[in-house]
């Protein structure tokens, strides 16, 4: 097994990661939610999120609210923006990072994990599964 452990610094505040990140925080913040969850699974070239979950601080689950409607910003040449909800743009800032990060994650084998949302700390983990077939040669001569 390798453990990889990478701290990730925010870029400028004009990124858009970072920007769509402040905006989806103090959304998280002010719905009282105080941490999020979301699992991913993979394989064999197709995966998705299996789950996003948001806790309370007594960490208890909680529904996301339907309202507000969250302005993102998303890439392209003329930079988009949209109004979704809170939990679509969790997921949307969720698959950002995943494919940033490790792109091709799906594929053969696949991946998995948990991205966990900190809301008082500001700050966002990862937990990244790799798999991969293994095997063993031998070769015996008599």
């Amino acid at each position: 097994m390798i453990a990889t452990t990478e701290t990730q610094t925010d870029a400028p505040a004009g990124d858009i990661r970072a920007r769509n990140k402040e905006v989806i925080f103090a959304a998280l913040a002010e719905a009282c939610i105080h941490r999020v969850t979301v699992d991913y699974d993979g394989s064999g070239d197709s995966g998705q999120i299996e789950s996003i979950e948001a806790w309370n601080a007594a960490n208890e689950r909680i529904p996301f609210p339907s309202d507000p409607r969250i302005p993102l910003v998303f890439e392209g040449p003329e930079q988009l923006r949209a109004e979704i909800n809170l939990e679509s743009a969790v997921e949307s800032l969720t698959w950002d990072y995943l494919y940033d990060l490790h792109d091709g994650w799906e594929n053969n084998d696949g991946a998995f994990g948990t991205f966990v949302f900190d809301i008082p700390a500001r700050s966002i983990t990862l937990e990244h599964h790799e798999r991969f077939t293994d095997f063993n040669t031998y070769s015996h001569e008599f």
